[in-house]
């Protein structure tokens, strides 16, 4: 984009990025407004100035869904909390604060997120837009805790939605992949601060998976995680303290929260940095280092507040692809990718991860109107192999799933489709708030087939 442009808000232009590194455009030029204000002046500008323009949060994606076109609106500036309304424990957001934020500020004023996905540096507009998730079966989606929404619309103006005002409109903006509407503030449907009780500990593999569907039902949020050529998963229990006799809300010992903590630190960040290094270099030794990395991992038990026992870190750079599937088939899918994985040998650097999560409204949630167990299969970057992912989604596509929207895919209109029982009312509402296509970048219009 060569014309000159008089923006609000711009700032020096830089280069756009997943955040692993595999999708990159350079010298992108960015807005990023502090108000709500200055967020409708920059989209009215870009449109006058006849270029296309892209909302992007935090980055944190693996697909070209935020891929600049010619101006990226950067939300990371409009934070914090708006209001709350204490009748019905629903609280307001700008849209650029970020999860951990806000799960921090609604602990302070004696609240709390029902789900949360377990990396919380994501802001709560790209969060919501792409339906991101936690586990539980009893619990959605941050797409399905939305009972309103802001938008920014393609003509400037700010539209208010929620299931009484514009509903369609809601529903296909609670996972609007930025085409309906810049997501300017959410308000999301909290419920009182809880805390969380964790088990952790190994099993095995094969034991666990012929009972998934049960074990995920008797939990109020479970997951695990399994590492190919090994023989155990990590079961990961979550219970919440209601559901606990009194003593289990004791907080830990400072010894036990500095031993929790060290366990943190060395055994589940620095090792797993320290093995998906030493195999970029002897790829030989992964089968050993998968077994290794398994071994690591300890069991143990706590009990924490419900944002840092959802959540975790993620010191490894990786690229990768999740999938919902149909939960009663979730079994019969995980047979079928581990027998890929250990048949082809490759080293991913981290474990396949498997949750689930309750049926959904939104149309475009990939949980929308079904019970649905997640399967993420994560590479390390630097030794990630297309092909690899290139299998595995033709695996997946043969159960009939869902790519995670921020997920890597290769996935067209004509193979998402037939998968949504409301595309094309998602298409008509996209017409209808944006006729002119200014959100629209190359990548959305192969994905929407517009």
């Amino acid at each position: 984009m060569n014309q000159p442009l008089d923006l609000p808000a711009e700032v020096n232009a830089g280069t756009w990025q997943t955040w692993d590194h595999t999708h990159q455009v350079e010298g992108v030029r960015t807005v990023r407004p502090t108000t709500l204000e200055e967020l409708a002046a920059a989209v009215t500008a870009v449109r006058e100035s006849g270029v296309g323009l892209r909302p992007a949060g935090s980055g944190h994606s693996f697909s070209e869904l935020a891929a600049p076109r010619d101006v990226r609106l950067d939300l990371t500036e409009l934070t914090g909390l708006l209001q709350i309304n204490r009748t019905t424990n629903q609280a307001q957001f700008l849209a650029g604060t970020t999860l951990i934020r806000a799960a921090k500020i609604l602990e302070g004023e004696g609240l709390a997120f029902s789900n949360l996905p377990d990396v919380l540096h994501q802001t709560l507009g790209g969060a919501v837009s792409t339906a991101t998730h936690g586990t539980g079966t009893g619990y959605p989606s941050l797409s399905g805790q939305v009972c309103a929404l802001t938008l920014v619309t393609a003509d400037g103006n700010i539209m208010g939605c929620s299931p009484a005002h514009n509903r369609e409109v809601f529903q296909a903006a609670r996972a609007g992949l930025g085409v309906i509407g810049v997501v300017a503030a959410v308000t999301i449907q909290c419920e009182p601060s809880f805390r969380l009780h964790s088990a952790e500990f190994k099993e095995p593999i094969d034991q666990l998976i012929n009972a998934v569907g049960e074990r995920m039902a008797s939990a109020d949020h479970f997951e695990f995680f399994w590492n190919p050529v090994t023989g155990s998963a990590h079961s990961h229990i979550m219970t919440r303290l209601h559901r606990l006799p009194d003593e289990w809300s004791k907080p830990g010992s400072k010894v036990a929260q500095t031993v929790r903590r060290m366990d943190d630190t060395v055994l589940r960040r620095g090792l797993p940095l320290g093995l998906n290094r030493l195999a970029s270099w002897a790829p030989k030794a992964v089968p050993g280092l998968n077994r290794l990395d398994t071994l690591a991992v300890s069991s143990r038990r706590f009990t924490d507040l419900s944002y840092k026992v959802f959540s975790s870190a993620r010191p490894v750079k990786y690229v990768q692809t999740e999938w919902a599937v149909p939960l009663e088939d979730l079994t019969g899918t995980f047979r079928d990718v581990q027998k890929l994985l250990e048949k082809r040998g490759s080293y991913l650097g981290l474990p396949v991860t498997v949750r689930c999560a309750a049926p959904e409204e939104a149309w475009m949630s990939p949980a929308q109107g079904r019970y649905t167990g997640w399967i993420s299969v994560r590479q390390f970057w630097r030794t990630w192999t297309p092909e690899l992912f290139d299998e595995l989604q033709t695996v997946f596509m043969a159960h009939g799933a869902r790519p995670h929207w921020a997920g890597r895919h290769t996935l067209t209109a004509e193979d998402l489709a037939p998968e949504y029982d409301h595309w094309e009312d998602f298409l008509r509402i996209r017409q209808h708030t944006d006729p002119d296509g200014l959100f629209l970048s190359e990548p959305m219009r192969r994905l929407l087939g517009v």
